[in-house]
Parts: structure tokens; C-alpha cells; sequence
């Protein structure tokens, strides 16, 4: 995806929210918990976290092959986005029973792929997102409530991996694919170092 990854993703999952709340009589928008929402049949979806993906760092270059020369290429960035989703009806129950319809929607549709990313910037990949709800104790979901000053309301947490950013400008390194000839990638304090060697 491009640099747009991020609000696509939160586009596609107001999208999928919207149509499994119609049935309750909700809708969703996306808010940034700074003002406090209007009271109605509203679920709010809330991006609070943006990280890498700690299983995706140290990965090597990418190896392709173009116009018959090998290019190797820094793979993307990968990233979770984590979410907050919080009912604003003004009523417990109707409270509630936005949240369940909307947990009941994600799991339906826990991985988001194929047409639902039509028209945005992850098509390109052809990606998948996957959609978890995070497992948290009630003392980290009150440090999220008090990041954003407000007290604590009965809401629900989710992460959304991985998240591709491509290089704006790719690095590339080429060399005709017949020569004969190698690259060693030598890894030295951190940094990546590529030296060629002609073979025998």
C-alpha cells in the first residue's frame, strides 16, 4: 500500500461496521475521541496506535527480477494499527447491543481481502488484513480512556494487521540476471552492505 494504507484501512472498517450495525439501527464514524460524540445510536472507531509489526523487522531485501536484471529491494514496512470502538446511544443496553453487533461483525469478517479493498491503496498488493480483538486487563483499557482525558466507558479494543507500506521510492540494486557473478549481503552493526564477487 502507499502512504494513504492507514486511513484506507480505517475507511474499509467504517465500511464493514456501517453495514452489520444497519441491522441494530447504529451507524459507525470514524472519531478522534477529542470532543466528546453526540449521543445517539453511534459507535465510535478510533485509531489510538500506530507500530511496526515486531515479527516483520529485520527481513531481508526483496529479489526480483526486471527487464532480465536481478533488483534487490528493501521489502515494505509493516504495521498494526490498533483500534478503539465505543457506543454513544445514551442507553446501557442499547449500548451493549450496538457493541455486540459490532464484535459479531468482525468475527464474521475477521479477514478483510478480496472486494472489500476495492478502490483503495492496498488492492494494489493484493493484501489481506486480519482483524483481532485484543485481550486486555481493565487497568490498560483505563490508561487508553485517560491518554484521551475522558473517564472510562465500556468499549472494545482491536488490532489490525499487517498494514503494508510500500518505499516511496524503491533502492534498487541491479545486475543482469546471466552474469555470472554473486552478492554476498554482509551485515555489520545493524546497517546492510551488498559486495559482488565474480565467480568462477
Amino acid at each position: 500500500g502507499t502512504f494513504n494504507a492507514i486511513r484506507d484501512v480505517s475507511e474499509i472498517l467504517k465500511g464493514v461496521l456501517d453495514s452489520g450495525l444497519a441491522n441494530v439501527g447504529a451507524s459507525c464514524i470514524v472519531h478522534d475521541l477529542v470532543t466528546t460524540p453526540a449521543v445517539g445510536m453511534t459507535l465510535t472507531l478510533t485509531l489510538y496506535e500506530v507500530c511496526e509489526d515486531p515479527s516483520a523487522r529485520n527481513r531481508p531485501d526483496v529479489r526480483v527480477v526486471v527487464n532480465d536484471r536481478v533488483e534487490t529491494r528493501r521489502p515494505p514496512a509493516q504495521l498494526l494499527l490498533r483500534y478503539l470502538m465505543t457506543a454513544w446511544s445514551g442507553n446501557i443496553l442499547d449500548d451493549q447491543r450496538i457493541l455486540g453487533r459490532a464484535i459479531q461483525t468482525l468475527y464474521d469478517q475477521a479477514i478483510l481481502s478480496g472486494p472489500l479493498l476495492a478502490g483503495t491503496s492496498l488492492i494494489d498488493g493484493d493484501e489481506g488484513i486480519a482483524v483481532t480483538m485484543i485481550q486486555q486487563t481493565i487497568e490498560d483499557r483505563t490508561h487508553v480512556w485517560r491518554a484521551y482525558d475522558k473517564a472510562y466507558r465500556l468499549s472494545v479494543n482491536y488490532e489490525v494487521r499487517v498494514v503494508k507500506l510500500e518505499l516511496a521510492k524503491p533502492q534498487r540494486h541491479g545486475v543482469s540476471s546471466s552474469e555470472p557473478c554473486r552478492w554476498l549481503r554482509l551485515r555489520t552493526c545493524g546497517a546492510t552492505r551488498g559486495s559482488r564477487f565474480d565467480s568462477s
